[in-house]
């Protein structure tokens, strides 16, 4: 039975100036994760990864550790959908970089209060409430037609590894478990980097059978963004 892995990014570099590129730690998570699926009898799997830098980084450095080609297919149904723009929209200040680093500096949790104000913004997206580039209706249904593409082409006994984003694979998660939108952000909050979700293919047909897998990382290795 056709198997596709959904494979979260490393750690990305929140806070820096490029968010869209591996931290140290990040690339650490992927070689790890790489020799990791050696013991999984993955054959020669298809890999397929979205366009976004943190994305090909992953794959890179998985698929270098697993002793495979750095090739794949990009599939930009497997973006992730923009951050930045959903908080522009609900809080000017997140676009003012400078402003906004010294105002975290002022919180005494700054990654929980950072995290209240981007769920807070994902709703209002969900609400339709702004004007984005993509709404979230177009975002569920590129990722599902993605993802349902990619199942249809698999035969018996192949497998896929598909590099991709928090909010891409919670879309996924909430479509096969029948969840509503609100799915999205308790996923996508708790997703950890390089963690792996497994999805059977059966005549078309896609089944869940595992969240969030990540017992290859050490626990100091575990990292959320």
């Amino acid at each position: 039975m056709p198997v596709i892995y959904l494979i979260r990014h490393g750690q990305a570099s929140f806070g820096k100036e490029d968010y869209d590129q591996l931290s140290e730690p990040g690339w650490e998570q992927s070689r790890i994760l790489g020799r990791a699926l050696q013991n999984q009898s993955l054959g020669f799997p298809r890999a397929i990864c979205g366009t976004m830098r943190r994305h090909r980084e992953t794959a890179e450095a998985t698929l270098g550790e697993l002793g495979l080609p750095k090739e794949w297919h990009t599939d930009t149904g497997f973006n992730e959908y923009n951050h930045e723009e959903l908080l522009a929209v609900d809080w000017p200040l997140a676009t003012d970089r400078p402003a906004l680093t010294a105002w975290l500096a002022e919180q005494e949790q700054p990654r929980k209060v950072f995290q209240a104000r981007f769920e807070q913004a994902l709703r209002r997206w969900q609400r339709g409430e702004g004007d984005y580039s993509e709404s979230w209706p177009a975002f569920r249904e590129r990722v599902l037609a993605s993802t349902y593409s990619l199942g249809n082409s698999l035969s018996s006994g192949d497998s896929a590894l598909v590099f991709t984003s928090g909010g891409a694979i919670s879309v996924i998660i909430q479509q096969l478990m029948a969840l509503d939108s609100e799915a999205l952000i308790t996923y996508n909050r708790n997703l950890i980097n390089t963690s792996v979700t497994r999805v059977l293919v059966n005549a078309g047909k896609l089944r869940l059978v595992s969240v969030n897998e990540h017992l290859h990382l050490p626990s100091e290795q575990v990292t959320y963004r």
